[in-house]
This record gives structure tokens, C-alpha cells and sequence, in this order.
């Protein structure tokens, strides 16, 4: 669906001061300051979580693809037995309040045990959130800390070792632009406000951001950029101005930007930062939407809105697959309620957030990560999950049987995945 604020990613650095990904130590105390209160009393945040044990089906019946086993540009259901694949949904979790105003779930990132969850406000008032789970039992993650923020959306979150990084938009009149990454600290899976500390970027909203060796790698949308900087010890390495920069992703040696109106990823080595090319693709149209990608195997799986899921090649920009999006007539939805905008994959499976029309799910003839950065992937369309209630989906991230979806004001929806 389409956002009136860009949604971007949290990241999360290195193990820093305050390391640890356990529970091994007693929750700190509460915390706030004048524009953040930290909430590490699990007991006062569990009325928020409703556990459930229930099988969630798949279905491929007047979900907006055709029922063929034609291949070609356009979808088709395929007759796929889905039975090997069991989806359990354990716990949903409302969405944080302030002041009375409901949050909505913008973006989720799974690292090892633990979920980071941000929030942030429709409209045009400042407010967000993020919340920390603790993942380890599949059967019942626990929400352990909640920082609520004043004059801050929340667009987007990323985890690892003792720290979060959150991709902001703020209305704090103290810099240049609202654009705004925040580092803070961790210890074990409860948030703490020592040391914590604010990067002004260009823009109006940070949209994403990712750690990888030590560094952080933030966008910025509209005329924003992509900023590289140590979490750490706050030294900028590099800013490399960009258009629409809506997300960033680092593997295989490189650093690899997600641009909209038009479609487009920059490319980047990832030791040097020198440019490996700029290659297009069909989609990511629509102004101040949400996209994302995720890298698997030298290509980049794009969740290019309009254009469904693209999958490029990071080295040539071939388009090497494709999963269009679905139809938004036969759904009886509007075309701009109708637009795919995350993915997220782990091994053969590709889960697809398509805004109002939900999530689906698709798998390739082969693990994604084991197919070369050229090869043409196969990918069939199983269909789409099917809940109680319908709601428009922002955000999906799935790791290690875990897949978590952020429902805007839905809050979330946790699923285990057998």
C-alpha cells in the first residue's frame, strides 16, 4: 500500500559496550528522557501479545493470478501440493500507543534470537516506536523492551550484537533535515538510553539502513543519500548522493541501493565504495512508497510496487526472474492498494508482501542463494496466506522457521514455518 512517509530500516552494528544477545542478566530498570520512554517491565508489556496455535493455509484460489500452468510474463497459479510446507501462527501483537494514538508496524529484522519491530505514525505528526523480541523459543516469543518515541516516526530496524539503528524521520527543528539515524544500545534484548546518539542525513525521512563489517550503511529518500559511518565511534566514511534512495542491502562484497521514480539499483563494491554500475528495472513508480530488497547469490530480489518482485543481477543488471504482482481487479482492490512492497527469502522460499492484497508465497526450483548471479530462476506462485482478518500488509522478514509480518495498524502477526 501506498505510504504517505518513507518506511525505513533500523541497523544494527557489531557487538559494541553493551553486547550480549542473552537474558542472562535481570531486565534494567525503565528508562526515559524527553524524547524517549524505554518500557523493560515484561509484565507490563504482555497484555499487548495474544499467543495462538493455529494452522494458517495457503491458498491459490481468487488470490489475483490466473489458475494455468502457462509459463510466461504473467503469473499463473501452478497446481502445487503445499502440503510439506506447515505455517503456524503463534502470537499477534497490537501496536503500541501514544497518548492514545495507535502506531502502525513499518518494518521487522530478524538476527539470530532476536526481532526488532519499528512503528510510526500515519500522517504528519512525529511519533514511533520499536520493539524487541526474544525469539529463541519457537513456540512463544517474548516481547521484552519497548522504547515509545516523541517527535520521531520509526520507518525501519535492523539488529545485531549490543545495538539498533533506527532509519527516522523527526521533527526536531535541531537539524538541517528530518532525515535522521539514531544508534542505541542493548543490553542483552533490552533497549538502554547510555551512549545513545543522533546523525543528521539530507531528506525527509531515513529509509534504510544495514551493518556489515563494523559500518553502518543508511539511505535517505527524495534527494537523500547513501551514508556510511562506524556506530561506533560516529566518523562518516562516505556520502554518495542519491535519488529516492529507499533501501540498501550488503553481501557478496557489495553495497547495493534500491532507487525509485525511475527503478533503479546502484551498485557498490563494498571495501572501496566505488561504483559498479546502475542498472534499471521495471517498477518502484509510484512517489514516496515503500521498497526493498534483499541480496541471495549475486542477485537482488527487488520488491519493485507496480512491478512485483524483480530479481536483478548484481554484477550486470540482467533481469534473471520475475513474480508479478497480483491482479488488482480481479481482487476488487484499487491499483495503488495493490502494490508489492517488501520480500524476504530463505532458502526456496520467497514471501511477498503485496500491501492490501496480503502475503504470499512462491518458491524457486532451487535455493535462491545457490544459483549463479545469471541464471534464470524458476519460480512458482503457491499462493497466498490466509488469516482471519484482512489487513494491509508493510513489511514481511523470515529467518530460521520464523517468518514476522508487519500489518501497519494490524500491528504483527508471528508465524512459525515448518
Amino acid at each position: 500500500m501506498r505510504m504517505v512517509k518513507f518506511v525505513v530500516p533500523f541497523i544494527c552494528g557489531v557487538a559494541l559496550i553493551h553486547a550480549g544477545c542473552g537474558d542472562a542478566t535481570a531486565p534494567p530498570a525503565d528508562q526515559s528522557n524527553d524524547r524517549i520512554g524505554i518500557t523493560n517491565d515484561e509484565a507490563a508489556l504482555a497484555s499487548r501479545v495474544t499467543y495462538h496455535d493455529d494452522d494458517i493455509t495457503i491458498t491459490g484460489s481468487g488470490v489475483g493470478y490466473p489458475l494455468s500452468s502457462a509459463s510466461g510474463p504473467v503469473m499463473s497459479i501452478q497446481a502445487v501440493n503445499t502440503s510439506s510446507l506447515k505455517l503456524k501462527l503463534k502470537a499477534e501483537v497490537s501496536p503500541p500507543t501514544i497518548d492514545g494514538k495507535l502506531l502502525q508496524a513499518t518494518s521487522v529484522s530478524i538476527v539470530g534470537d532476536r526481532a526488532v519491530v519499528s512503528y510510526n505514525m500515519r500522517g504528519e505528526e512525529y511519533l514511533g516506536a520499536i520493539d524487541v523480541f526474544d525469539i529463541s523459543n519457537k513456540n512463544k516469543p517474548e516481547l521484552k523492551s519497548e522504547a515509545l518515541f516523541q517527535n520521531a516516526d520509526i520507518n525501519s530496524v535492523s539488529t545485531l550484537g549490543g545495538l539498533v539503528i533506527a532509519a527516522e524521520a523527526t521533527g526536531d527543528a535541531g537539524f538541517e533535515a528530518p532525515a535522521v539515524a539514531e544508534v542505541l544500545f542493548l543490553i542483552g534484548n533490552y533497549l538502554i538510553l547510555n551512549d545513545n546518539w543522533r546523525l543528521g542525513l539530507t531528506s525527509y525521512a531515513a529509509t534504510s539502513s544495514v551493518v556489515s563489517g563494523g559500518r553502518a550503511y543508511v539511505t535517505s529518500g527524495d534527494a537523500g543519500a547513501l551514508v556510511v559511518f562506524d556506530p561506533r565511534d560516529h566518523p562518516v566514511f562516505a556520502s554518495v548522493d542519491l535519488h529516492d534512495a529507499r533501501w540498501v542491502d550488503v553481501g557478496d562484497g557489495r553495497v547495493v541501493v534500491l532507487q525509485g521514480t525511475p527503478g533503479q539499483i546502484s551498485v557498490f563494491d563494498e571495501s572501496t565504495m566505488d561504483p559498479v554500475g546502475t542498472f534499471s528495472f521495471t517498477g518502484a513508480d509510484i512517489p514516496e512508497s515503500k521498497s526493498t530488497l534483499e541480496l541471495a547469490g549475486g542477485k537482488a530480489f527487488i520488491a519493485a510496487g507496480t512491478g512485483g518482485v524483480q530479481v536483478l543481477s548484481t554484477s550486470t543488471g540482467t533481469v534473471v526472474g520475475s513474480v508479478a504482482r497480483p491482479d488488482p481487479a480481479s481482487l476488487g482492490l484499487a491499483p495503488e492498494a495493490v502494490v508489492t512492497n517488501a520480500v524476504a527469502l530463505d532458502d526456496d522460499l520467497l514471501f511477498i508482501s503485496n500491501g492490501e492484497a496480503g502475503v504470499y508465497v512462491a518458491q524457486g526450483s532451487q535455493n535462491f542463494k545457490d544459483t549463479g548471479s545469471e541464471a534464470q530462476q524458476t519460480i512458482t506462485m503457491l499462493g497466498r496466506l490466509q488469516f482471519g482478518t484482512a489487513e494491509s500488509v508493510n513489511h514481511v522478514a523470515f529467518k530460521d522457521d520464523y517468518l514476522i509480518i508487519a500489518a501497519g495498524l494490524g500491528g504483527l502477526k508471528i508465524v512459525k514455518v515448518n
